[in-house]
């Protein structure tokens, strides 16, 4: 599936699939409740889930007046956002797979001095992503290894 959204293109064939659930609580996918999502990572680090599902869920779609039908859709995720869903749907393998060995809480302190451009570049994404400085930084600091 593709969608632009906010100007941005989300395309499930060109993102790496991170991976997928299924929210069926014991429901067919002929039933009005039954969910599957997909967590999709983009070139440029962005998140975003690519689900489907019946007419209770939030990929429902108008019909006539008043009424509503399955549908699919693409809904854009920041970096905790995508994090929380691996762990809440994911196996610990596939998160690790996908976000690496959880810090345990354990930090170091880095200094850099950077320009100033620099400086801003980051802030922005950071921003545009929803995410700190330094959780932009360790998501791209994961990514040398791959």
């Amino acid at each position: 599936m593709r969608k632009i959204i906010g100007g941005r293109l989300y395309d499930t064939d060109t993102a790496r699939q991170v991976g997928s659930t299924w929210h069926t609580e014991g429901f067919r996918k002929s039933d009005f409740h039954y969910c599957e999502e997909e967590l999709y990572r983009k070139r440029t680090g962005e998140y975003f889930l690519y689900g489907w599902g019946g007419a209770e869920t939030k990929y429902a779609e108008p019909v006539g007046l008043t009424g509503l039908q399955g549908g699919e859709g693409i809904i854009p995720i920041d970096q905790p956002t995508a994090r929380q869903w691996a762990e809440d749907h994911l196996s610990v393998d596939e998160y690790i797979a996908a976000f690496g060995e959880p810090d345990n809480g354990e930090t170091a302190v880095l200094s850099v001095t950077v320009p100033a451009t620099t400086h801003r570049a980051i802030k922005d994404e950071a921003t545009r992503r929803g995410c700190s400085m330094r959780d932009l930084i360790v998501e791209w600091a994961a990514t040398l290894g791959e």
